[in-house]
């Protein structure tokens, strides 16, 4: 197109093109029905849908230092947390949902619809699915990380401190022996 002119163009994607979706590999040859760039659109449900705009929540309650404010995306709703606070996103602002007394690590989340257990490694906080109401609890463990693995917990560091550099571990006495293996001559 000559220069200083705007234009539009229109490609048609065939029906086979979107059945077979993305190339498994760039090795792939040319001209086999294949999808090469996926932008602006995800597969859902069997088909190639645009994603929905993103607009920029409003955090400016949250005034803590990086890495705060922590945005975790639910399946069921947003979760803000602050380095005490929890907030959930209602769509226009934040409400918050629980104060902890302490800051310790950044937070960590399990997801299990309405049902979440958050922990930033000093204390542990769920969200009971009935009452929607966030809560200390001491029945689970602390973490640093965890994860929701095909609904198995998966947890990292429990029950610490939550600062990773200074984990304290109980231990007994430690007694060392140092023996010598050998000799060492220096040549001057």
């Amino acid at each position: 197109m000559p220069e200083g002119l705007v234009g539009t163009f229109t490609v048609t994607i065939s029906t086979e093109q979107l059945k077979r979706g993305l190339r498994p590999s760039k090795r792939s040859p040319r001209n086999t029905e294949y999808l090469v760039e996926c932008l602006g659109a995800v597969g859902q449900d069997g088909v190639m849908q645009a994603l929905a705009l993103l607009s920029r929540l409003d955090t400016s309650v949250i005034t803590d230092t990086f890495p705060f404010p922590q945005i975790f995306v639910c399946v069921h709703f947003i979760i803000v947390c602050s380095a005490t606070k929890i907030y959930e996103f209602n769509g226009s602002s934040l409400t918050l949902k629980y104060t902890a007394v302490v800051a310790a690590g950044v937070w960590t989340i399990a997801d299990f619809y309405d049902y979440i257990y958050l922990s930033n490694g000093n204390i542990a906080v769920i969200r009971d699915a009935g009452s929607k109401a966030y809560s200390l609890t001491t029945a689970l463990p602390s973490a640093t990380a965890i994860c929701n693995f095909n609904g198995q917990v998966i947890i990292g560091a429990p029950d610490t401190d939550g600062l990773v550099a200074n984990l304290k571990m109980p231990v007994g006495t430690l007694g060392v022996t140092l023996t010598q293996l050998g000799t060492l001559t220096l040549n001057s």
